[in-house]
């Protein structure tokens, strides 16, 4: 009996370690050169790597004015913008219990945005899967106040920043919802998605698969997951 006890804890820790690993922060290459983006449409891109699910929004006059937490990256072209468990996220010391943790409990989460110049034809080749997704201006703007409503503020209505990486080109914001087993960062994208009108359901997207699943025939797939 004890035996069997050890190997379904086993089981379920395992379990917690696949779904939380996509939800981690990864340092990724600089590429250089644009995507031919239609103007007059605005532009997102959802994007994975087995450790990481974001979504690519332009930095521009619509984001900056309705993101407070994009004020920190007026220089930038663009943003990948993930959300996660906040120890899990940021903190890569112990990291096998702070994926459990992550999963098996409730917990407080942060935002993470890292901006970038460029995205050019070989920006996806690091991913597991990218999918370009045209959003009309309505769209757009439900999508960034999503964003937006996400994003723990102080008493000052100020956005509070838990850490900063890569000489401010990646920083962490609290933010307003619990991370567990069933919220995931690609719930997160799910709802984000499902918030600006898309034909989406969040329900029971835990895993990057779910998502791309859900989200391969909006859009343009820019590289299948496999």
């Amino acid at each position: 009996m004890r035996k069997f006890k050890r190997i379904m804890i086993i089981l379920i820790l395992h379990f917690c370690l696949f779904i939380s690993v996509s939800c981690t922060a990864v340092e990724k290459p600089a590429k250089n050169g644009d995507l031919n983006i239609s103007r007059g449409q605005y532009t997102v891109f959802i994007i994975n790597n087995r450790i990481h699910t974001g979504i690519i929004i332009p930095v521009n006059t619509e984001s900056l004015r309705v993101v407070s937490a994009l004020k920190y990256f007026e220089n930038f072209r663009y943003t990948d913008i993930g959300w996660g468990e906040e120890t899990a996220y940021q903190d890569r010391e112990d990291i096998y219990w702070h994926y459990v943790k992550a999963v098996l409990f409730p917990n407080p989460s942060v935002i993470c945005i890292e901006g970038y110049n460029a995205i050019g034809d070989d920006f996806f080749s690091w991913c597991d899967f990218a999918v370009m997704l045209s959003l009309s201006a309505g769209q757009f703007i439900k999508l960034i106040s999503f964003i937006e409503n996400s994003l723990k503020k102080d008493q000052g209505n100020e956005v509070i920043i838990t850490s900063k990486r890569h000489f401010n080109g990646m920083i962490f914001f609290k933010s307003v919802h619990r991370y567990h087993m069933f919220n995931t960062c690609n719930t997160w994208i799910a709802r984000a998605l499902q918030s600006s009108g898309l034909n989406i359901s969040p329900f029971f997207v835990i895993t990057a698969g779910q998502l791309y699943n859900e989200i391969k025939n909006l859009g343009t797939v820019l590289k299948p997951m496999k």
